[in-house]
């Protein structure tokens, strides 16, 4: 992201110059007292009233006078850059956390997670609210997207999320092979959250068909994990009673556990969704 604040290097104004007494060759000597034989103690910078004693001239006091004006230099000089560098600082760190929240946001939907989007949407938005001042809600994530999209490559939010995310029915059926545990939310549900508007019909179908497969599968392999065991225990000699009314049973145990299942991720989807 350019600098939009456009804030250039400190140019330093007449009394930021550097040290104005480095050195006792730089006094110029032709403004010297004639009269004085051209002694070096004689005449003394111009402006620069010259310490006396008496009718003649300290030459202890003129040097003390000479460092302390080139040590009040050198700490005015050292207290300017560092209020500039704290200038800096406030003016640009709010953009600075701006750039480092969009990066974030951007890693969380390269990464398809979309479970924690949300909440990197949210950090994103508050920096730029931070970095912006006062605002409405609507003003603020107008601009936080206008932002992403320039700092983005002219790619917005939503094609992002769309880009990186399952579709529709495959979150739906990756929410239910995992019971509810992962994949509550699908990219259209971000999308939804990012612009403030519904969830397409269609989509919501989709998501719900993949929610009942996801079930389906979980119930399969279930049944068929339950009808394994029985065999592995009669190959082993085993014939205990139990066994054999769990494998009786199987089909509805499957059943049940598709259910749960579907029941499960539609449960948590829906609450991620709020």
């Amino acid at each position: 992201m350019t600098d939009t604040l456009n804030i250039g290097a400190f140019t330093p104004g007449i009394y930021s110059s550097p040290y104005m007494f480095d050195d006792i060759d730089i006094m110029d000597f032709s403004s010297m007292n004639s009269l004085m034989g051209g002694s070096i103690f004689g005449g003394g910078f111009v402006g620069s009233p010259m310490p006396m004693l008496g009718f003649g001239y300290n030459p202890q006091q003129y040097y003390d006078y000479m460092k302390q004006n080139q040590q009040f230099s050198v700490n005015y000089n050292i207290d300017q850059q560092k209020m500039n560098r704290n200038a800096d600082m406030k003016v640009n760190a709010s953009m600075e956390a701006v750039k480092g929240a969009a990066t974030a946001l951007k890693d969380k939907i390269i990464k398809n997670e979309q479970d924690q989007i949300k909440e990197a949407y949210d950090k994103y938005v508050a920096a730029v609210a931070a970095a912006y001042g006062d605002g409405n809600p609507q003003e603020i994530q107008a601009r936080a997207k206008s932002l992403y999209t320039q700092m983005n490559g002219g790619v917005t939010l939503t094609q992002d999320l769309r880009q990186y995310g399952h579709g529709s029915f495959t979150q739906g059926m990756l929410q239910s092979l995992t019971l509810g545990t992962y994949y509550k939310n699908s990219a259209e549900d971000n999308v939804s959250y990012t612009t403030n508007s519904p969830v397409a019909t269609g989509e919501k179908v989709n998501q719900n068909l993949g929610r009942l497969t996801g079930a389906g599968v979980v119930g399969g392999a279930t049944y068929g994990a339950v009808k394994g065991l029985g065999a592995l225990t009669a190959k082993a000699g085993s014939t205990g009673g139990k066994m054999a009314t769990i494998v009786k049973k199987a089909g509805p145990i499957a059943l049940c556990v598709a259910a749960g299942a579907a029941l499960l991720s539609f449960i948590t989807g829906s609450k991620a969704s709020k």
